[in-house]
């Protein structure tokens, strides 16, 4: 009994461009517009070009945000729900199960290797744009599925990681999140709580502003080893000389300023690592803040995302994550779900 038995890849047709715009965030560090611009999203011969590269890297966590129901008899729909970790079953519909595109390529891929690579050929025949269907702040909802138990997919745009640290250990759900290995960190910034924004006391602090020569010391030092370079890595550059050259330093600092000053100097001490010591980006991004903005792509059926909005929508929450909760609440309810 397997699921290639019962699914085919035309049953997830219609939610085939969320994986790509979930892996299109591994990779860019644009916004939601941004993405709905990108060919990699949006035409699906591209599309399916770079859903094939990523099937070649067996990147299967993207195919997750494709979902789609069946009826396949019940006792199938046991089997399956039993075996197959995420997929979906609910006694109120005894004879259905759900799965996910990541379920139905894996065990292709076990089966008939051929049929596999040539499935990313037929992925291109697919050519269904993606209609966001509501915004609220910081989330919107951009694919959603009502029949049985549903299915939604939300994009989160600046929040930290502070948060997404939180929301991945909402397990039965499924993330695509912006990468640091991959994308540059000069033009990102921390999310500052707004308990650190709202603090008026300031501290004193005498021997501070010799930082201010320790960062135009960095600063180029980093210069002196760039510069035969490419001009990608020239514009990084001087992105940063610009946060440098902005960078606020004084003897009495508010707790909101001594934040964005070490968001700054995390930022330098980055850059150092990647273009002085020659060190991978990947390494680098150990001494980046937790608070730094990402974007995620989050999606699971409704009963599952409902469940992470309960549990974080309260007053125990904390404020970003509890937020976001409450937009995607916001979102369904909408929706009429």
């Amino acid at each position: 009994m397997k699921i290639t038995d019962f699914f085919s890849l035309e049953d997830f047709s219609r939610t085939i461009p969320f994986t790509a715009l979930g892996a299109r965030v591994c990779y860019n560090d644009g916004d939601l517009q941004s993405l709905l611009n990108d060919p990699r999203v949006v035409d699906k011969q591209t599309r399916a070009g770079f859903l094939s590269k990523l099937g070649n890297y067996k990147h299967f966590s993207v195919f997750s945000h494709s979902f789609a129901y069946k009826k396949v008899g019940e006792l199938n729909a046991l089997k399956i729900a039993a075996t197959k970790f995420k997929s979906h079953y609910n006694p109120k519909y005894p004879d259905v199960i759900g799965v996910s595109l990541r379920h139905y390529l894996e065990e292709l891929l076990e089966i008939d290797p051929q049929q596999y690579l040539k499935a990313f050929e037929k992925i291109a025949e697919f050519d269904v744009p993606i209609n966001p269907l509501g915004q609220k702040e910081n989330v919107s909802l951009i694919g959603l599925i009502t029949e049985y138990d549903g299915y939604a997919v939300f994009f989160i745009d600046k929040v930290s990681r502070t948060l997404t640290h939180q929301l991945v250990r909402h397990t039965a759900l499924n993330f695509s999140q912006r990468s640091q290995r991959y994308v540059k960190e000069e033009e990102n910034f921390c999310i500052i709580p707004p308990s650190v924004k709202e603090s008026q006391q300031t501290v004193d602090l005498k021997s501070i502003e010799t930082l201010k020569d320790l960062f135009s010391e960095i600063l180029q030092i980093i210069k002196n080893s760039t510069d035969n370079t490419s001009q990608t890595v020239k514009d990084s550059i001087q992105t940063l000389e610009k946060r440098v050259n902005s960078v606020y330093i004084s003897k009495s600092m508010t707790a909101y300023e001594i934040a964005k000053l070490y968001d700054e100097l995390s930022q330098l001490i980055y850059d150092l690592f990647v273009h002085y010591f020659k060190i991978k980006r990947e390494d680098a991004r150990f001494f980046l803040p937790n608070g730094r903005r990402t974007t995620i792509v989050v999606s699971g059926t409704l009963s599952w995302i409902k469940d992470f909005i309960q549990k974080r929508n309260t007053p125990h929450a904390q404020w970003e994550i509890r937020s976001v909760a409450q937009q995607m609440q916001k979102l369904l309810e909408e929706q009429g779900v």
